[in-house]
């Protein structure tokens, strides 16, 4: 059975795969639809150290070739981001014990461009250890219909759910509650310390009206995720690691209103600017 096909099931994919990590993608959109989209990716050195190690074991090769910043594979992923877009800049990032890239790309319609917001399409390690990356369909994207006028107007339409038949969960033993021990719990601490996830929309001439639920502004946050605030809650942590939630109302039901976390819940948000 499949998961449902949201951006908290590549949360935790990318969590459980890759350590600690910070992902940030900005969307800069000027009144005419054009604009450029910002990505900023960054994991923990101790993290891409050991990717290192482990792509050298398939292929001693590959541990001089990986490399976060490959500015030849950004250029190739300008079609991911949909018709017409283009890769402008990109350059290596190191700060505060992470490292990774800031890639920037230029597009003429935002209706023609596609944004995953799940992270794991980001980490380069797929294609260095030789695995084939499953390809995103319609469903797994931000769709945008705009409409150039004074103002203009975009809507956005969040993934909706694979409403497929989730498998029955398995009750948990006394012996499985026993192996979640101080040190078990200490582990997953210090691998979602400093995770952060970000989705914003930024309108370069300013918002005139919009029903989104977080706005700063000429910014529109999507998506704000800080894990280290969930992690100072040890009850919402316990139940947040219990639940695995995959849907975005299964995620608000378990972290509440966390300070840290802005998460856009409704299915569509229009923005007129």
């Amino acid at each position: 059975m499949k998961h449902i096909k949201l951006f908290l099931v590549g949360i935790f994919t990318t969590l459980l795969l890759s350590g600690c990590l910070q992902v940030s993608t900005t969307v800069n959109l000027n009144k005419d639809g054009s604009g450029t989209i910002e990505e900023l990716f960054v994991m923990k050195t101790e993290v891409i150290n050991l990717m290192k190690e482990f792509a050298m074991a398939f292929d001693s090769a590959k541990s001089e070739e990986f490399n976060m910043f490959n500015e030849t594979e950004l250029k190739a992923k300008e079609s991911n981001y949909g018709d017409g877009v283009k890769y402008v800049s990109g350059e290596k990032v190191n700060v505060k014990g992470y490292e990774g890239f800031k890639a920037v790309y230029s597009f003429k319609d935002i209706n023609k461009v596609k944004i995953n917001p799940s992270p794991e399409n980001k980490i380069p390690y797929g294609a260095e250890l030789g695995e084939v990356e499953e390809e995103k369909t319609a469903e797994d994207l931000l769709k945008f219909n705009f409409t150039k006028g004074n103002p203009s107007t975009l809507v956005i339409n969040f993934p909706k759910p694979d409403m497929e038949e989730k498998p029955k969960t398995e009750e948990t033993t006394e012996f499985e509650d026993s192996t979640f021990n101080e040190q078990a719990e200490q582990k997953m601490i210090e691998m979602f310390d400093g995770m952060k996830m970000a989705l914003y929309f930024n309108f370069k001439d300013g918002i005139d009206e919009t029903d989104a639920s977080f706005v700063d502004s000429s910014k529109v946050t999507l998506m704000e995720i800080d894990f280290s605030e969930i992690i100072k809650n040890k009850e919402v942590f316990k139940k947040f690691q219990g639940a695995k939630p995959e849907t975005m109302e299964e995620f608000k039901e378990v972290v509440g209103d966390v300070e840290g976390i802005k998460i856009e819940f409704k299915e569509q948000v229009t923005i007129k600017f």
